[in-house]
């Protein structure tokens, strides 16, 4: 289970049965989850599925905002990796309701995520990737400093349709260096 994450602006804390009506509300939005990768909720029932998941997975933390305590987005962290060469990783994914868009409380839960992955967690490496039209999640991956590194083709969202996918990766070793050069310049 992660512990509760806070920066100036951000909480982010495990999901609770009672977000399930705020979840509802964004998820439900037809530009949120086509974004991210899934359909938009239909009604509560797809929402409880959805957040009873998450609360037992326990690997996703809802996005709040100060002061409120209302669900307004998810991050989490899926696949797991380990293999020799670049040692253990895993892949973060996010969704926000569109009424915090470019506000930078997405790059902010990011940052705090990353933070953990690579003080507490000792993880060696985070993908993180976005559909090609997904224009509003690459501006956050860059600006949390990971690096392009492949394009695959799939089917998003059970769309027969094939899509564009880009890959970014960020190393321990590359977030340890910026965030050393950014303390150095405040």
């Amino acid at each position: 289970m992660f512990p509760t994450l806070e920066s100036k602006r951000v909480i982010l804390r495990l999901p609770k049965p009672y977000d399930l009506v705020s979840f509802f509300y964004y998820a439900s939005k037809p530009n949120i989850g086509p974004s991210a990768g899934w359909f938009p909720h239909q009604n509560l029932d797809d929402t409880k599925k959805v957040l009873d998941l998450f609360i037992k997975e326990g690997n996703i933390w809802a996005i709040t905002i100060k002061p409120e305590d209302v669900m307004v987005g998810s991050i989490g962290l899926h696949s797991r990796m380990d293999d020799i060469v670049n040692g253990m990783g895993c892949e973060i994914g996010f969704a926000l309701d569109d009424s915090y868009w470019n506000k930078g409380y997405m790059t902010e839960a990011v940052k705090l995520v990353m933070d953990y992955v690579f003080k507490e967690l000792s993880f060696d490496y985070l993908l993180v990737s976005h559909a090609d039209f997904n224009l509003s999640s690459k501006k956050v991956i860059e600006k949390c400093g990971f690096k392009y590194q492949y394009t695959s083709k799939k089917t998003y969202i059970e769309n027969p349709e094939i899509m564009d996918v880009l890959y970014y990766k960020l190393t321990k070793k590359e977030y340890l260096k910026n965030e050393n050069r950014t303390e150095h310049e405040i």
